[in-house]
């Protein structure tokens, strides 16, 4: 696995953003946060890993293979994932919260469908779940 991903001026905008939302969720919207138990060295190391594993590396894959083409430089196998991965997220969590994670999610497939390998989603991944509890 080529890390060309790390000289990705892209890939450092979506770090950034991470960033600029924390900081405006935490000034701004910090009472929406809904408090959570989670284990943090699952919910910032395990759950990312595995989500990507499935979500990116299985789950795009195979659609790749079924749907063609893109819709705003987005692949459709990225958009049904991401539609699958918010899906997942009802689960265990509140509408809103799970609606949440509908743009990091693509985010997530369109740096996978860039590199050609799931790496970057999950360093992305784990990067975000970080910021997001740092504000719990």
């Amino acid at each position: 696995m080529s890390v060309k991903f790390l000289v990705d001026k892209q890939f450092w905008v979506a770090i950034v953003a991470a960033l600029i939302v924390w900081i405006l969720v935490y000034f701004f919207a910090s009472a929406l946060i809904v408090k959570s138990e989670f284990n943090p060295i699952y919910a910032i190391f395990l759950y990312p890993i595995i989500e990507e594993l499935v979500f990116r590396d299985l789950i795009q894959d195979y659609l790749h293979t079924k749907f063609a083409g893109t819709v705003a430089q987005l692949s459709l196998a990225n958009i049904l994932t991401t539609i699958l991965f918010v899906l997942l997220h009802l689960v265990y969590h509140p509408i809103l919260w799970a609606l949440a994670v509908f743009i990091p999610s693509l985010i997530f497939g369109y740096f996978k469908d860039r590199a050609n390998h799931v790496l970057p989603a999950i360093i992305l991944h784990i990067f975000y779940n970080f910021g997001f509890f740092l504000l719990l």
